[in-house]
């Protein structure tokens, strides 16, 4: 039987080709999020209202909106199933900070979640909230 006389980097090689065909596979192959309904809340502290996938929320928040301060973002969306609260800036990796709201007695959703600093300086947050997959997304920004 004749040995096959292959060079040493033909097999690490054609595993770095497998995993990278792999990678790009899986990220062709996953359905796409249908992008954040953006919507204007002038005072989040008061609350606003929306529409979301036919359904209408309530949202806010209690507390103070600074950095490093705790405060509360609450939900209300009758029969919802899951949420969660992440907080972005636009162009900016603000790292990892989702939170999971869950019921109090009354069926309102919340989460208590503190914003890092942003080391730019700059005060401009979206929240973004999933809502049984349906995304919201409202802007604003922190006080000093």
């Amino acid at each position: 039987m004749a040995e096959l006389n292959l060079p040493r980097w033909l097999a690490p090689a054609l595993v770095i080709v497998l995993i990278a065909g792999v990678v790009v596979a899986s990220r062709f192959l996953q359905p796409e999020e249908a992008p954040a309904l953006r919507i204007a809340c002038t005072d989040l502290r008061a609350g606003c209202r929306a529409d979301l996938a036919g359904q209408p929320v309530e949202l806010g928040v209690a507390g103070e909106l600074k950095v490093l301060t705790p405060f509360e973002v609450w939900l209300k969306a009758p029969g919802a199933g899951t949420a969660q609260a992440s907080f972005t800036m636009e162009g900016m990796d603000m790292g990892f900070n989702l939170y999971t709201l869950k019921p109090d007695a009354t069926g309102t959703l919340r989460a208590r979640v503190t914003l890092p600093v942003c080391v730019t300086g700059r005060r401009d947050w979206i929240m973004t909230l999933k809502v049984d997959g349906h995304a919201l997304s409202v802007p604003f920004v922190t006080q000093l």
